[in-house]
């Protein structure tokens, strides 16, 4: 079995398992509240500086969220432990999304079954495009990790096909 078979075929199984149900989104059932979604981690210093204001980008595999900060925060905590700079990532939905589907990002599924117990995961399929918000840079302590606020792109067509891709998130 070739590469691209094996990667085509995870990501088929991978796909199964999400599961987002339009009727669900429409009646706010799976609507993180005002559009926020968490994700904590660590991030090394060579790769901050591709983080700007305003930048585009693609994240190149799946990029798993949370409603909770407070997983985010565990995250966070177990990449500080590998000694990482610790890392808060905030990504923003379209907050009309929670009652107009026209609104509702196209490429992020609410995840039914995780292994996280009150993750309530949402999670971007590869290439999800995104634009950098804003970045409050901290020492990368957990105390005062990097903030980076993403805006989550409506649907992938309307971003160029050749955005740079995030080297780390």
């Amino acid at each position: 079995m070739t590469h691209l078979a094996r990667i085509v075929s995870c990501i088929n199984s991978l796909n199964l398992q999400l599961r987002l149900k339009r009727e669900d989104m429409k009646k706010s059932k799976h609507f993180p509240p005002g559009g926020l979604l968490h994700r904590g981690g660590g991030l090394p210093d060579e790769h901050f500086g591709f983080y700007q204001e305003g930048k585009e980008f693609r994240v190149p595999g799946f990029l798993a969220t949370s409603v909770s900060d407070e997983v985010a925060n565990g995250f966070m905590v177990r990449a500080r432990a590998r000694e990482e700079n610790a890392v808060l990532w905030r990504v923003f939905l379209d907050e009309r999304g929670a009652t107009q589907p026209r609104y509702q990002c196209m490429h992020v599924n609410f995840v039914e079954k995780s292994n996280v117990e009150g993750e309530e995961e949402f999670l971007f399929a590869p290439y999800s495009p995104f634009t950098v918000r804003k970045v409050i840079r901290g020492n990368g302590s957990t105390t005062r990790p990097h903030v980076i606020e993403l805006e989550a792109g409506l649907d992938s067509l309307d971003y160029a096909e050749d955005l740079p891709l995030a080297p780390w998130i």
